[in-house]
């Protein structure tokens, strides 16, 4: 990062190094940070994959169930499409939730 920024915020009253990673580092990384936090969020969510691998679908007494591996038995192996479309409503609602409630938060940096 420039220096030139670190200096400006000095001049500006900037006094200690928590101020200046709240006020200056932060507010010019919310692009990587938001990028970062919607592709980790959207990737916690899709964990089935390593549930299936490591316990099997359906996992013993469902130990390795996840809402995405719920959702793909009752899609792709019950064919009950409309309990499995709701589970797909109700998950795309909780990551769109959560990416707006980290958009809120990271929108308070700098502040």
């Amino acid at each position: 990062m420039d220096r030139s920024l670190y200096e400006a915020a000095a001049i500006d009253g900037i006094k200690n190094r928590w101020q200046e990673l709240w006020y200056v580092t932060l507010p010019a990384m919310k692009p990587q940070l938001m990028f970062g936090a919607v592709m980790q969020i959207t990737q916690s969510f899709a964990v089935a994959d390593i549930s299936i691998n490591l316990a099997g679908n359906p996992s013993v007494n469902y130990a390795g169930a996840t809402v995405v591996t719920h959702l793909l038995d009752y899609g792709n192996t019950r064919f009950e499409m409309g309990y499995a479309s709701a589970i797909a409503t109700v998950l795309f609602l909780l990551m769109v939730g959560t990416n707006k409630l980290v958009q809120k938060i990271l929108r308070r940096v700098g502040e």
